[in-house]
């Protein structure tokens, strides 16, 4: 799965010339947590709220965060400000290539502590971004927890028969495998998790057992 399949397309944007009081009643409008900072369609900075506290003229930890207007001192300082004021120097910009698996944008996430990633094309324009929140779904639809079909977990070896055999079994039936996962688990043997399109499974899992397969747990949604 790319990371194209699972990014927010045209996320909300803002230009190094727009008023850091605009930008700051947008975040707040729309619970944005961090906005990209495009020129010309090219990612040029990220602002997060963390930079708007950054900003010692502004003592926002005093102000009201929780709502989305300033007193009019306040407001007179923001309108003062261009998002260029505020975007942290030299700020390393991780992106990530639309076309990259998932995988390789949850590494990027967790080995540089944040939750978002500007999604870029050939040529460096911003075509989307991914976060911690769409990893977490694009997790969730691997293992089927909310997919209608048939959600088998199996113990099995490490070894690449093991496929063989589970697919001579799955061929006796009119079935799509949805999706298929293997985790470790440290001192046993191996978890296969296997989503077939179908609800019914119940001679599926019967034939499953009977080439000597250990089915730990079936989850059927309807």
């Amino acid at each position: 799965m790319k990371v194209k399949d699972r990014m927010t397309p045209n996320p909300y944007a803002t230009t190094p010339d727009t008023c850091v009081g605009e930008l700051w009643h947008l975040m707040q409008e729309k619970s944005l947590q961090r906005v990209p900072v495009l020129d010309r369609g090219k990612l040029i900075g990220i602002v997060t709220r963390r930079d708007f506290n950054a900003r010692p003229e502004l003592d926002l930890k005093r102000s009201s965060l929780a709502t989305r207007f300033f007193p009019e001192e306040m407001e007179q300082k923001l309108s003062k400000l261009r998002v260029r004021d505020i975007i942290p120097l030299n700020q390393q910009l991780i992106t990530i290539h639309q076309d990259a698996f998932i995988e390789q944008a949850a590494k990027l996430l967790r080995d540089n502590r944040i939750s978002g990633l500007p999604v870029i094309d050939d040529e460096g324009h911003m075509v989307g971004i991914i976060t911690q929140s769409d990893l977490s779904d694009a997790f969730l639809y691997i293992l089927g927890v909310n997919c209608r079909g048939t959600r088998l977990c199996l113990r099995v070896d490490d070894d690449a028969q093991v496929l063989l055999r589970l697919g001579e079994v799955l061929s006796h039936f009119d079935i799509k495998i949805e999706s298929m996962v293997r985790m470790e688990v440290k001192g046993e043997k191996s978890l296969l998790i296997i989503r077939l399109d179908t609800v019914d499974s119940r001679s599926i899992i019967e034939e499953i057992k009977a080439a000597g397969f250990k089915v730990e747990s079936v989850i059927i949604k309807q």
